[in-house]
């Protein structure tokens, strides 16, 4: 099982939490839509090179993010990552991804 962190803009929420669902990775027993959101505040810089979706290039960036937790099984972190890479439609989109051992513990 894995745990992935997705950014988004709070405009975007709704695009990926039914990307989520629609891949049907936001089921745990006999419940969907399980998720965890929370608010943060992002930052970049656009260097030489880059194609920025939002804000321009060299100057510093700091702008209200989500983030969007949710477990998901191995098989299914590659496909969902590309998913979320059109949803989003960033050059460069944030999503981290961690190996969870709640198995480990019987969780």
């Amino acid at each position: 099982m894995y745990k992935l962190e997705i950014f988004c803009k709070p405009e975007q929420q709704e695009l990926v939490l039914s990307t989520l669902h629609e891949s049907g990775v936001d089921r745990v027993g006999n419940y969907d839509h399980c998720w965890a959101i929370g608010s943060v505040t992002g930052s970049h810089r656009a260097l030489e090179g880059s194609n920025p979706v939002f804000g321009s290039k060299g100057g510093v960036e700091r702008y209200s993010l989500l983030k969007i937790e949710i477990n998901v099984a191995g098989s299914q972190v590659k496909p969902l990552i590309e998913k979320l890479k059109v949803c989003l439609g960033w050059e460069e989109p944030m999503v981290n991804v961690f190996k969870i051992h709640n198995d480990e513990f019987g969780l």
